[in-house]
């Protein structure tokens, strides 16, 4: 007699694992946040290895947000969308498809690096091919690490969101401002972006 077990599949066993452990990172009680942080991290690996998360700090309306993100790696864009796309119903946590746009004057912190949008401008040539904006970024102060480059990234994630970034924007190369002449303010990439990209 032959047995056919119907396996879960991968998206299916994280949120069964969530669903078992949600009371704890709903609580984020801080002195825990080390461990929990590295166990969801290690579930999050079996989906996707380029994927990460991030918890509000405060609850909103009594929800706490929970952002899936692809940590800007495009080809695992698919992944962030497959696994939100197959969550059950979770009544405490706002489930959030990638980084999103923040409002408001964006300030960037990363490692010894710090960055507000009036340290970093910007050229552009559409790429009609691909239909996006290669993007030379020059950035005060700019010295080539990886530092910069994370805190760069997280700047335009702020400002445009991480889905709008990957999707969108094209090469994107680093340099250091030495005159703002002919250049824009990383604040109006999005005006651009809206304009240009068809």
């Amino acid at each position: 007699m032959k047995f056919l077990f119907k396996t879960k599949d991968k998206e299916q066993n994280f949120w069964d694992w969530f669903q078992k452990n949600e009371q704890a990172y709903f609580t984020l009680k801080n002195e825990d946040h080390p461990t929990l942080f590295n166990k969801l991290a290690k579930q999050f690996s079996k989906v996707d290895e380029n994927l990460t998360f991030e918890f509000s700090y405060d609850l909103i309306e009594g929800k706490r947000d929970f952002i899936i993100s692809a940590d800007g790696m495009v080809s695992s864009f698919s992944s962030v969308i497959h696994l939100v796309e197959s969550a059950p119903d979770l009544p405490r946590f706002n489930l959030i498809s990638f980084r999103q746009k923040a409002d408001g004057e964006q300030e960037i912190e990363y490692g010894d690096v710090s960055l507000t949008v009036n340290d970093i401008f910007f050229d552009y040539e559409y790429d009609a091919t691909h239909n996006v904006l290669d993007v030379d970024l020059y950035i005060k102060d700019y010295e080539e690490n990886d530092e910069f480059v994370a805190a760069a990234f997280l700047m335009l994630d702020s400002l445009l969101g991480e889905y709008t970034v990957g999707t969108t924007l094209g090469d994107i190369n680093f340099g250091t401002l030495v005159s703002t002449h002919h250049l824009k303010r990383v604040s109006e990439l999005e005006e651009v972006i809206k304009s240009t990209i068809l």
